[in-house]
C-alpha cells in the first residue's frame, strides 16, 4: 500500500492532503495539552502531509523553538514546504530507519498508523524518540461498519486506512509498544451533508454522542481518538 503515497495516487484522490482539517485537530491538540502541564521546546510531526498542523501549532505556541515535519512522500512534502520558516523546517526523511538518533520533546503521529503497512515496528521504532506523544487515529471499526463493509473497503482505496481500530484495543497496543496513556479526546467528523439519508444518520450521530460517547463510537461510529501518552521508553 505505500506505493500510493510515492506515484501521486494518494495526491490525486485527496489533492489537498487533508490540508482544510488542519485548524480542527490544531485546536483540538492544544485543547488537550492545556489539560497538563507538559512544557517542550522541539515539535516533530511524523507523516506531517501538507504541514499545515505544524503551521498552527506553531502560531499556538510562540515559545517553543522549533518544529519538525517528516513525511516519507516527496508530494506532501512539496506542499508542507511552501510553509516553511526559521521555525518550522520539513523534509522528506523516515525516522524509523536504523541509525537515526532523532529525538524531540513532542512527537506528533496524526492519522498515521492506520496507514502503515507494519505500524507495531512503526510504533517500537518511535518510542524512544520523545519524551512524550501525541496520536491521532480513526475508530473506523464499529457496529455499522461492520454491517456497512463497503465503508471501509471505500476508506481503504480513497485514504488509504488498512488497519481499522477500536478505542480499547488501539490503547492496548500502544501500553504494549511503551506508551503511558496519560489523557484522551474524542473528535467528531466533518459532517458534510449530500443526502437525506446522510442528514438523518449525522443527526443521529451527534445525539447519540451527546447521550454517550463511548457507545456512540462503538456503534454508530465516525469519531476519532486523540491521545496524549508519555513515552515509558524514554523514562
Amino acid at each position: 500500500m505505500s506505493i500510493i503515497y510515492h506515484d501521486s495516487t494518494y495526491l490525486k484522490n485527496n489533492p489537498t492532503w487533508h490540508e482544510e482539517d488542519a485548524p480542527f485537530k490544531g485546536g483540538k491538540i492544544e485543547e488537550l495539552l492545556k489539560k497538563h502541564p507538559i512544557h517542550f521546546n522541539t515539535v516533530c510531526e511524523v507523516g506531517c502531509g501538507s504541514g499545515e498542523i505544524l503551521l498552527q501549532l506553531a502560531q499556538k505556541y510562540p515559545t517553543a523553538t522549533q518544529f519538525f515535519g517528516f513525511d516519507i512522500s516527496s508530494d506532501a512534502i512539496a506542499i508542507a514546504s511552501r510553509k516553511a520558516t526559521n521555525k518550522i523546517q520539513f523534509e522528506q526523511k523516515d525516522i524509523t530507519l536504523a541509525g537515526d538518533t532523532s529525538f524531540f520533546d513532542l512527537l506528533l503521529v496524526i492519522d498515521v498508523i492506520e496507514h502503515l503497512d507494519d505500524y507495531f515496528s512503526f510504533l517500537t521504532s518511535i518510542a524512544p524518540k520523545s519524551k512524550y506523544t501525541i496520536f491521532h487515529i480513526p475508530l473506523d471499526m464499529c457496529v455499522w461498519s461492520l454491517f456497512r463493509e463497503e465503508m471501509l473497503i471505500e476508506s481503504k482505496k480513497r485514504v488509504g486506512h488498512i488497519h481499522n481500530f477500536t478505542e480499547g484495543f488501539i490503547e492496548s497496543i500502544l501500553m504494549d509498544k511503551g506508551f503511558k496513556i496519560i489523557d484522551k479526546l474524542y473528535t467528531e467528523p466533518t459532517f458534510t451533508t449530500v443526502s437525506t439519508k446522510q442528514k438523518i444518520a449525522n443527526l443521529a450521530r451527534k445525539l447519540l454522542f451527546s447521550l454517550h460517547k463511548k457507545f456512540c463510537t462503538k456503534t454508530i461510529g465516525g469519531y476519532s481518538i486523540l491521545l496524549l501518552t508519555e513515552n515509558n521508553a524514554f523514562v
